[in-house]
């Protein structure tokens, strides 16, 4: 079973504008609608479009619960096994006006009760199970939560991370099974400003030796992924001969294409190209791809060696 943890989830409010908001002014909205936001979520959301099964881990809260859970009934293979807090499930609105404006807020306090209903869930996971850790971890509750990924690593779980470079830092050296980052994200992980496209590879390749077993980097371009591995390094294209459509959810898409290529098939390097072609399929969609579209996508797919 594949399992999915997203530690601070977000009820994403959308509201697009027909005119660019001016401060002071009142602007009415020409369409807003309401996503069930986070990572994991995200990769949940992917894997039921490619008709796999996951379980979605991790924390609600207050009156915004029930309506995040509705919003996931539509996703047949989706299986909600959320911790229920006190405070409220965050609410961040994403303003479209031409450019794009993200406000988001902190989220509720997961205090220790929480965690332990949490840490009680992962424990159980088996040799045969992935968890994929996916979305920013508070500071409050890294420390714990890093330990209990190191847990899961030592007793055979696959561990999937796309997270805090804090907590990559505390669990490269524990080999993980798999780790998604992006060019800047990468950057920081390396201390430094930016990274090239060249300089990508290298560092890439640093965090391979460091233990991780697969590398993912997705350009912040979202032109290109590379990919390294105990086969070596490769480049898969995303964006193809058109412009994209949008950009969100790539990176989401591409983890969940790799996990669930390499639990049906234990061959990474058909997963990476499955992966791209998920990133690809997304990318020209106005949602998260359907498993059609992917298919599509992977008949073209093509993965360039790099020396």
């Amino acid at each position: 079973m594949i399992y999915t943890c997203t530690v601070n989830p977000s009820l994403d409010y959308y509201l697009t504008f027909d005119e660019q908001i001016i401060p002071g002014k009142t602007t009415r909205a020409s369409r807003d609608e309401y996503h069930a936001g986070g990572k994991g979520i995200n990769v949940s959301i992917m894997l039921n479009n490619l008709q796999i099964p996951s379980r979605a881990l991790g924390f609600l809260g207050g009156f915004t619960k029930d309506f995040y859970v509705q919003l996931l009934q539509q996703y047949r293979m989706l299986q909600p096994n959320f911790t229920y807090v006190q405070g409220n499930t965050r609410i961040n609105v994403k303003i479209m006006d031409g450019t794009d404006t993200d406000l988001n807020v902190r989220g509720p306090e997961i205090k220790p009760e929480n965690l332990n209903n949490l840490f009680f869930k992962i424990s159980r996971l088996d040799e045969d199970d992935c968890l994929v850790f996916a979305g920013y971890c508070p500071d409050s509750i890294r420390e714990p939560v890093t330990e209990v990924l190191k847990q899961a690593i030592a007793e055979g779980v696959k561990v999937a991370l796309d997270t805090n470079p804090e907590i990559l830092h505390e669990l490269a050296p524990c080999s993980p099974f798999f780790v998604k980052i992006t060019q800047s994200e990468l950057a920081g992980y390396a201390g430094r400003e930016t990274l090239s496209k060249e300089a990508v590879i290298d560092e890439a390749r640093k965090l391979h030796d460091e233990g991780v077993k697969n590398v993912i980097v997705l350009y912040d371009d979202r032109s290109q992924a590379v990919y390294v591995c105990d086969q070596g390094t490769y480049i898969g294209n995303v964006i193809r001969d058109n412009p994209p459509v949008s950009t969100v959810g790539t990176g989401d898409s591409i983890t969940a294409g790799f996990i669930m290529n390499y639990i049906r098939s234990r061959d990474c390097m058909d997963s990476f190209k499955f992966a791209v072609s998920c990133g690809s399929a997304t990318i020209y969609s106005t949602g998260l791809a359907e498993k059609g579209e992917v298919d599509e996508y992977y008949k073209t797919a093509t993965l360039l060696k790099v020396e």
